[in-house]
């Protein structure tokens, strides 16, 4: 059985953009990226330590093993998705991407 990945998306914005990258994010772009071939779920997250003029968000995307995230990162329709971003904030954000895979679950 293959590990999970975790592709994680920091996003960095100011404050004034917020409420309408969270609402073209939540509705457009998420959706678009999780509806790929291998990807489960998406969580979002807002940084606590946030300042008055920029806020950070993480957004965690799971996938169901390391070939599902090879097969996205190296598709046609992954680079559309990451260009879309660009077209849409790449201005207005900064953001940095890792990919991970799952070493140890434990639940309750």
């Amino acid at each position: 059985m293959s590990s999970r990945v975790m592709y994680i998306v920091s996003c960095r914005l100011p404050v004034k953009f917020e409420q309408q990258w969270n609402r073209w994010h939540n509705e457009e772009h998420i959706p678009m990226v999780l509806s790929q071939p291998g990807f489960l779920n998406v969580r979002k997250f807002r940084c606590l330590s946030n300042n008055k003029q920029e806020v950070e968000y993480f957004v965690l995307y799971e996938l169901r093993n390391q070939a599902a995230y090879d097969n996205y990162v190296k598709s046609e329709e992954g680079a559309r998705l990451r260009q879309h971003y660009l077209d849409a904030y790449g201005t207005k954000t900064r953001i940095v991407r890792w990919a991970m895979c799952e070493t140890f679950t434990l639940a309750k």
